[in-house]
């Protein structure tokens, strides 16, 4: 698990929106089984789970860090292949919009 941590916070991998579980295990000379066993009995959850975790982390760092930025061009430079699945997985890990996230870290910053 060291190794693939290690890949995604060195490599940024999950920033290629092409990423695939195959890509991990050939950077790591093991099988794509592997890989994925070792993140779900690790981390509990699937290769596209893990990966969209360190997306949506980068898209919250941007989003906090270039206020000026399109939310749509936030998603595609987190690696997210497209704005409805960017918006989606944001969704579903936060239970807010992008926006309203930004929205509300901009309030948190003034207060």
């Amino acid at each position: 698990m060291d190794r693939i941590r290690g890949l995604m916070e060195k490599e940024r991998l999950y920033l290629n929106p092409e990423l695939k579980v195959g890509d991990v295990a050939d950077a790591l000379g093991v099988s794509r089984n592997a890989v994925s066993v070792c993140i779900n009995s690790h981390q509990g959850c699937s290769f596209s789970q893990y990966v969209n975790d360190y997306r949506l982390q980068h898209a919250k760092r941007l989003l906090s860090e270039t206020p000026d930025m399109k939310i749509s061009a936030v998603g595609l430079e987190s690696g997210f292949a497209n704005e409805r699945t960017f918006f989606r997985a944001f969704k579903s890990a936060t239970d807010m919009t992008p926006k309203e996230w930004k929205d509300l870290e901009d309030s948190d910053k003034q207060h």
